[in-house]
């Protein structure tokens, strides 16, 4: 379980069946979002999750679920050639919810809480 968005909660929001998406896979996504997010965070996920950040990071996972998963999740180069990183999950990943996370977010970027 994570420490902002739960399995049941992601299957939830992206309306997956059980029997066809397993939990590892939506645990994944779950870790690599919070990967991203908690060292930015006030306090490194210390203390209790601001309702900003859960939602926040409810709206990554799911950038991050579309990107691996869905059709067109990839970026098309301009050789109409089919890049193999997602250009979702970029630099922008965070910055595109940044205005619920303002609150939340430590002076500086990054770092060693």
């Amino acid at each position: 379980m994570g420490l902002f968005v739960d399995v049941d909660r992601l299957r939830e929001v992206l309306n997956l069946d059980e029997g066809v998406v397993p939990d590892d896979q939506l645990e994944e996504v779950i870790a690599a979002t919070e990967t991203a997010l908690v060292p930015r965070l006030t306090g490194g996920g210390t203390h209790p999750p601001h309702p900003n950040c859960a939602e926040s990071a409810l709206g990554m996972c799911v950038q991050v679920w579309q990107s691996r998963y869905a059709p067109g999740g990839q970026m098309l180069g301009s050789d109409m050639g089919i890049m193999s990183s997602p250009h979702l999950l970029g630099p922008g990943l965070i910055s595109r919810f940044g205005g619920l996370l303002a609150p939340c977010l430590r002076f500086g970027g990054a770092g060693v809480a």
